[in-house]
Order: C-alpha cells, then structure tokens, then sequence
C-alpha cells in the first residue's frame, strides 16, 4: 500500500458523490488536463520526485475517468489533486484570486464570513463579522459529520504533499471555500461547524466577489468589511503592519530585522539592508541580532549573496549566541535558501517552526492558465540545491522549537521572539 496519497482511490472517491449532477461536457477539462502536463513535463526538471510516475499516471487517468460524472468544484478539487502530487512547495493551484495583474480570477469560489487558522493545538476561528463574532476563539471540532483532522487531512490533500509546512500554512484558507468544502463532502447546502464547546452552526458563504488578503493577512477580513474582528485585541509582535515590507527595531538585549520579501527597496539594496541591521547591532554594547523570516514567502534569491556576506563577516555578531533566526511554516522559496546559507556560513540559532520546504528544492515559480476553464496554476521550473549534496530533509528544522498556539496568540504573545531574546540574554 503506497505511503502517499493510493491517488487512483482517492480521486474516485472524490467523484462518487457527483454522479447524480454528472456533466457530459469534459473534453475541454481533458484538453486542460493534458495541457499542464505538457507544460510540467516540459518545464519541470523532475515531476516524479516525491510521487512515483506510475501512481501518478494512474492517479491521471482515474481522474480522467471520473471526469463526466463531476461537476465544476468537484473537477476543480481532482485537478488540485493531480498537481499536489508533483509535491513541491512551488507546484500547486490557488483557490483564491491571485494578487498579480492579468491573471484571470482563478477558481472563483465563495468563501465562509469566518476566517480559520490551523495551531499546532488545533484549527480555530481567529476572524468574524458582527453576525459571527460569537465564533470568535472557538476551536473547530468537526465539518458537518467529519472530524476536523479528517477535514484537515483531506484539504492537505489539494496542497503540495512534499512541502509539508507550506501546506499545513494554506490549509485554513482552503477550509473556508464553500464549493472545496462541497466537493470534498464537508458541506451541503451550507456549511456546519461543530466546535470543541459543544457549539454548532451552519453558515452561509459569502458573495463570490467578497476577497480576503489570504497572502499576508492571516485574521483579516473581505476588503471592504467594516465590522470585522479579530480573535486578539492586539496582534503579536511579528504580526504587527510595517511600512515598507521590512523594519529594523530595537529590542531589549538585541536588534531585531524583519522582511516580508527577498528584494531591492526604494533604493536600498537587500545587502544594505543587511548591512544597516548589523550595523545597528554593533552599536549595543552587548551586540545581537534577530532575523525574523517567519512572514518572507520568498523573493529574488539571487540577492542572498550580498545579504549573507554582511552578516558573515561581522565578528561581533557572527559568533554563538548572537545571531538568531526566526523561521515558520511561511519561510518558503528563497527565504529557505536564505536559511541553508545561514546555516552553512553563520553560526546562527533558529527557533520556531521548521521552514515550508525543502532546502534543496524546485522552485523558480511560472504560472500556467489552462486554456478552457482560466485556472491559474503555480509549477516549478528549476531545481536549486542550497544545501549539501544528498540532504533530504523536507524542511529546515528549528534548533529551538517553539509551538505554534492560539493561546499565544490570543494573548497578543510573540513565544518565539521572547525566546529568541532570553537565549540571548542568557535567561
């Protein structure tokens, strides 16, 4: 029995529900499906790295088979499936609106008036509207008749299954598309949450039109929504606004640098940047420095070199002790080679949680829109190995763990920073 996902199984599974409602009209879902393997097999160095081309191919053509029994959501979760088992962290379909101009609007499902997040101690309700503020903290316990874990295994399922972090990131996000829940047999007519209180609730979706900020915002609500509110009356400190995409503060025992992209700023270079912070750190009569990449999905990792240098040649702060590294499951592209050069040049500490893929991983992202149904579709297109030769690790893992819980934050509490800051210090 395969240890991935018995993907043939898996897809006839998903379609058996669709037959009463079956269409007849797959052959452009057909030309769809042949069009992104054409492209992956073309462009992608190594498509059968984590799933074996066989199971692959078969799990291709039970889809296939199922086609004319499904409909739209249904066909739009098997193809999700499909491309989740090339693995990578870079090779996956949105079901959102991606935020980048002329890209058609992608799957274009509804989502629920309540925003999830997935802690290590469980899936909870971290945003609501008025109606719903009620929900507000509540620990989700079960779609309908399925248990949560369940509905978390099967939603992790149309994400990439190698990049397990990144996955387990997105999985909220994918749990409040109403048609997703539908087509995985997790609503009806509506969708019912239990929750761990004994609650229950069945909600209605939202207006297709109705767009969460679902890449940098993880408690906020649709644009536009003014009643919104938020599990937390004050946000941890790494999930604090800062204008531009990156801050340089000072702490008690360190200073602290935090980034959301790998790139140039009006005029500063990434090396600069790296540059200033160690500059500032420096200056302390005790130098240390933070480096917060739990919210950089990535960026221009060509600019790594630069960055890594700055910090690599400072003696005062690259030595034991006095260079930590913030990681989480958003650490991903290259920020994750960001990571493998801090690991392999610095005498950095990383706490957290591991990284959201591999250090030697596919990336170089491209974006495919299937000609027929306009569904955007993320594939890698280039390997890059960052760390050594044969390292098969599927995630960086932090040197200091720290979970990842609601109570945190809900209390407004930064665990990893204030451990980052008390292994400095010595506490």
């Amino acid at each position: 029995m395969s240890r991935f996902l018995k993907a043939s199984a898996a897809v006839l599974a998903l379609c058996s529900a669709g037959t009463a409602h079956a269409q007849s009209d797959d052959a452009p879902w057909q030309e769809d499906l042949t069009a992104f393997l054409d492209v992956l097999h073309a462009e992608h160095d190594n498509p059968y790295f984590h799933t074996p081309r066989d199971e692959f191919e078969a799990a291709v053509a039970a889809y296939r088979a199922a086609l004319p029994g499904m409909d739209r959501a249904e066909r739009i979760t098997g193809f999700a499936r499909i491309i989740a088992l090339v693995g990578d962290g870079h090779t996956w379909m949105p079901m959102h609106r991606l935020p980048f101009e002329g890209l058609p609007a992608g799957p274009g499902f509804s989502s629920l008036p309540v925003r999830f997040e997935l802690f290590d101690d469980g899936l909870y309700v971290v945003g609501a509207g008025d109606a719903h503020s009620d929900l507000l903290g509540a620990q989700v316990s079960a779609f309908g008749s399925v248990p949560v874990d369940q509905a978390i295994a099967d939603a992790l399922q149309l994400l990439p299954t190698d990049a397990t972090n990144f996955a387990r990131e997105f999985v909220a996000e994918w749990l409040m598309q109403f048609e997703l829940l539908q087509a995985l047999g997790l609503a009806g007519e509506r969708a019912e949450l239990r929750f761990a209180d004994g609650r229950s609730v069945e909600l209605q979706p939202l207006a297709p039109d109705a767009q969460y900020n679902w890449v940098f915002s993880m408690d906020g609500g649709p644009a536009g929504q003014a009643d919104w509110q938020t599990a937390t009356d004050t946000a941890p400190f790494w999930l604090g606004t800062f204008d531009p995409a990156y801050r340089i503060v000072e702490l008690d025992g360190a200073t602290y640098l935090q980034f959301t992209e790998i790139r140039d700023w009006d005029g500063r270079g990434f090396a600069e940047l790296a540059q200033a912070a160690v500059a500032q750190a420096e200056a302390r009569d005790n130098p240390a420095l933070i480096i917060d990449l739990r919210r950089c999905l990535g960026g221009d990792g060509s600019r790594n070199e630069g960055f890594i240098a700055a910090l690599a040649e400072s003696e005062a702060i690259n030595r034991e002790g006095r260079l930590m590294i913030l990681t989480g499951r958003s650490t991903h592209s290259a920020a994750v080679m960001l990571v493998s050069a801090l690991e392999q040049r610095t005498q950095a500490v990383f706490l957290g949680q591991g990284t959201a893929d591999r250090p030697n991983h596919y990336g170089e992202t491209n974006i495919f829109v299937t000609p027929n149904s306009l569904l955007p579709v993320i594939h890698a297109s280039e390997y890059y190995q960052t760390s050594f030769e044969g390292d098969e690790r599927r995630f960086r893992a932090p040197d200091i763990a720290i979970p990842y819980t609601f109570a945190d934050y809900a209390a407004g509490t930064d665990a990893v920073l204030a451990a980052a800051i008390n292994a400095i210090n010595g506490d």
